[in-house]
């Protein structure tokens, strides 16, 4: 029960995210319980609009689907959370520690356990849900 009753909430959370344009205010766009509730479940593949703090960076790499940025945002209590932005589709865009973020995306759960957010730029192909990253104002697609 306490397993449908957190599914629920992730599919709620995940309904009202998914149909949002990027705003230009990304205060009203905050659903970290929806995140963290998403995140507790494991839910792969569930849109995703949450804030956090600029904690941690690592170095763009080249992976098989292009040049990623990866760019580590505390969604408070201490839960860092993965984001894998897609340079190739964003372009370069400045980051620095301590910068508030705002981001929607895709969730997602590997079976060895790492999680994370991509998707969250625009895209031309196929019909995914075009996402974003928001850093202090300025909004990356």
């Amino acid at each position: 029960m306490k397993l449908l009753a957190t599914l629920l909430a992730v599919l709620v959370a995940g309904a009202g995210c998914a149909a949002q344009p990027a705003p230009a205010d990304d205060a009203a766009a905050c659903n970290n319980a929806g995140f963290l509730a998403t995140q507790h479940a494991h839910a792969n593949r569930a849109e995703v609009t949450f804030c956090g703090t600029v904690v941690r960076l690592r170095p763009a790499l080249h992976t098989r689907s292009g040049w990623h940025r990866y760019i580590f945002i505390d969604v408070g209590h201490n839960n860092p959370i993965e984001i894998d932005a897609n340079l190739d589709e964003m372009g370069s865009f400045p980051v620095t520690l301590g910068e508030h973020a705002a981001v929607k995306g895709e969730y997602y759960y590997d079976p060895n356990g790492r999680e994370g957010v991509h998707w969250t730029h625009h895209t031309d192909r196929g019909s995914h849900p075009p996402g974003y990253l928001n850093l202090n104002g300025t909004i990356y697609r």
